[in-house]
């Protein structure tokens, strides 16, 4: 065999792995990073809280505490589990599995899931505004001069509750249901150009019959 017939087979073979390596990371690499950031943002949020004995305040060893990330970047644990935790439910909605799912599921439950999204959307938005107020007026009225402590005391209880901690859960949930409605628009709108396409297919294939 030539040179030129044993690089050609070579570059063959290269392409056949690009394409095998391509076709698994398209199948597997949005699980794979859902898993991840999922199982970080679980390790992140119980090892403070099973350490933790009362009374304590919900929320505050969350809050007043910091992880290093990477090489001279650190983060509050109550942030790096809602960055992590958005990453998990983002790179999950995308998994060819649940993709699929919205793909073929029957449209009442899509416009259910569509309402339930907004009216989660609408509840903490309401919240995020909420915790914005309180933390600005605690601020202003006590003259905290770390931000990072105020607590919310209602309802009355005996474990009050961090304002920052509170906040970005808040936020989170606020971010997770628009990232669901933009998916769920997104997945009718695909679903819609799927339907025309088979449609359009079925007609074409009814006047070669008739032909």
């Amino acid at each position: 065999m030539s040179v030129f017939g044993v690089s050609r087979m070579i570059r063959k073979d290269n392409r056949k792995a690009e394409s095998t390596l391509l076709r698994l990371v398209r199948r597997f690499g949005f699980p794979v990073l859902s898993l991840i950031f999922g199982l970080a943002a679980l390790v992140v949020i119980l090892a403070p809280t099973v350490t933790s004995t009362p009374p304590y305040i919900v929320g505050e060893n969350l809050v007043l505490t910091e992880v290093q990330v990477l090489p001279g970047f650190y983060m509050k644990p109550i942030t790096f589990f809602q960055y992590s935790f958005f990453l998990c439910f983002g790179f999950a909605l995308y998994t060819p599995y649940v993709r699929a799912w919205f793909m073929g599921v029957r449209a009442g439950v899509l416009r259910t899931v569509y309402l339930v999204a907004w009216l989660i959307a609408m509840g903490s938005g309401f919240e995020v505004m909420y915790h914005i107020v309180l933390w600005s007026a605690s601020l202003a009225a006590e003259g905290f001069t770390n931000p990072d402590i105020v607590v919310n005391p209602w309802p009355r209880n005996p474990y009050p509750l961090n304002i920052v901690y509170a906040a970005k859960i808040v936020v989170l949930i606020f971010a997770m249901a628009l990232f669901l409605i933009d998916y769920l628009q997104r997945v009718d709108r695909a679903r819609t150009t799927q339907q025309t396409i088979e449609l359009t297919r079925d007609e074409l294939s009814d006047r070669r019959i008739r032909l």
